[in-house]
């Protein structure tokens, strides 16, 4: 017998799988070699009218499927971002693969695919369910990483991507098989059940180290980071943007998910180990930072400082460290996604990713310098921008945790990103252009540049709505424990 399924909850990735239906169906019929961009025409229509549905669901509560998929106020949250991300990773995708000509198509219907990934992990309130989720989104990204075949450092991040993926994947099972042999089930709530009234054991914490492993290897956690750096260099440049903030949103909600709600009554056996973590995490990677010479590298390890920065919420263990990391996710998403915006018009008209090349940009581009220079001195926590705040938010809760030496490694630590972040700024602003010619900005793209930033700077400046609806998305959220 069909369990009872409420359609409503689910109406988003309903209306998102449609909507891949249909644009595969326009792929097959359309001539294939056709001057305008129908997919990508049709997907921007189609993500407009999902992000104007998604504003109707605010108040959408409940449980489907047997109890596997939620609809509360944290996925309406992450949805909501989700969105904003594709977008922007949309608009690249046009730009980027206009100037290769061939299989622009495909790489859209992977875009979807990606995206109803993103949703149902959103959702999920059951490990199968979070699995497949996960495997929808990374095999999306496997492909989408490797899919310039004549590029030998895209094949070589998805080879690597590919397998340090799998044996994540492995991880997470391995996990869940041993969490179900404890519990005798997969449902996240019965599991909260039982971490309420049961003692930590050998077994459970196995599984949780197990989990974890695979879940940090969605954020880019030290030491399960091994692949960043080589996969954001060899991706097309629309792909490590969205590794670099839907990805990584998706693995901090099911960190959410878990080690506030269904793991968070053992709060204090795992609350150090996640603070040694992050403290770590953003040391290394910001260490390892200041001696890039590639754009997309840079970012890759300023990608991995700042999931260690996004982890102080996590060790935190609060409501406030949970709200600390939905706000720093949005203000993340605009700074990161700004300066993917600006790589991929730049590597377009001059072919290059190295840091070098981005000499005198200001006298080539005004509109590409401002916004990377913004996006940059947001990633480094300059006030009065979202970075600051999202940090100064992640600072309290540790503090108010306890963790008060963790806060003081983070201050060094974001002392110590300046000089890379500036080094770059210096670049741009004070070194002598490589040449003179001005670098083009298409209409669209500008637009897109003058959105993000706005969020920089309104995110940072009129914080209230933007924090409230980042604590709304917690105090409502049906398995949080703290």
């Amino acid at each position: 017998m069909l369990p009872d399924i409420n359609w409503n909850l689910v109406s988003l990735e309903t209306l998102s799988a449609i909507i891949l239906v249909f644009l595969v169906i326009v792929d097959i019929v359309l001539p294939k070699k056709v001057e305008k961009d129908w997919i990508g025409i049709f997907s921007f229509i189609a993500l407009a009218g999902l992000i104007l549905f998604w504003l109707t669901q605010g108040s959408l509560t409940g449980l489907t499927f047997s109890g596997m998929f939620v609809m509360d106020s944290l996925a309406w949250f992450f949805k909501g971002l989700f969105l904003i991300t594709m977008v922007f990773v949309f608009a690249m995708t046009q730009e980027f693969f206009k100037s290769l000509g061939e299989r622009r198509n495909e790489f859209y219907l992977l875009l979807w695919l990606a995206f109803i990934g993103m949703c149902l992990v959103a959702s999920s309130a059951d490990f199968l369910l979070m699995f497949i989720a996960i495997e929808i989104l990374t095999i999306s990204l496997y492909v989408m990483t490797a899919y310039l075949k004549s590029d030998k450092l895209s094949i070589e991040a998805g080879m690597k991507y590919l397998i340090l993926g799998a044996l994540a994947s492995g991880f997470f099972l391995y996990g869940i098989s041993f969490l179900y042999g404890v519990t005798h089930s997969t449902h996240f709530d019965v599991i909260q059940g039982y971490c309420q009234t049961h003692a930590l054991s050998s077994m459970t914490l196995f599984a949780m180290v197990l989990i974890f492993a695979a879940v940090g290897f969605k954020i880019a956690a030290v030491p399960f980071h091994m692949w960043v750096a080589d996969v954001y260099q060899g991706a097309p440049t629309p792909v490590t943007a969205l590794l670099s903030v839907g990805s990584k949103a998706a693995g901090f909600i099911v960190l959410i998910r878990l080690f506030f709600g269904v793991f968070g009554a053992w709060h204090l056996q795992w609350g150090l180990a996640l603070a040694i973590i992050s403290a770590i995490t953003m040391t290394y990677a910001n260490l390892v930072a200041m001696y890039q010479t590639n754009i997309k590298r840079l970012l890759g390890y300023s990608s991995i400082s700042h999931a260690g920065y996004l982890l102080m919420g996590a060790a935190a263990g609060s409501a406030l460290g949970a709200s600390g990391i939905n706000f720093y996710l949005l203000g993340y998403l605009f700074t990161n996604l700004a300066a993917f915006l600006v790589i991929v018009v730049f590597s377009i008209a001059t072919k290059s990713d190295e840091i070098a090349d981005y000499a005198g940009l200001s006298k080539r581009s005004g509109i590409l310098a401002f916004t990377l220079l913004l996006a940059l001195v947001s990633l480094a926590g300059m006030p009065p921008l979202a970075g600051f705040f999202g940090k100064f938010t992640l600072l309290m809760a540790v503090i108010k945790s306890g963790y008060v030496w963790l806060a003081l490694i983070a201050g060094v630590n974001i002392v110590i990103s300046l000089y890379y972040y500036l080094m770059v700024a210096k670049r741009i602003y004070v070194d002598a252009p490589r040449s003179t010619s001005p670098i083009p900005v298409p209409a669209g793209i500008r637009l897109l540049l003058t959105i993000a930033i706005l969020g920089i700077i309104v995110i940072g400046i009129f914080q209230g709505p933007f924090l409230d609806a980042a604590i709304t998305a917690v105090n409502r959220m049906d398995l949080l424990a703290h």
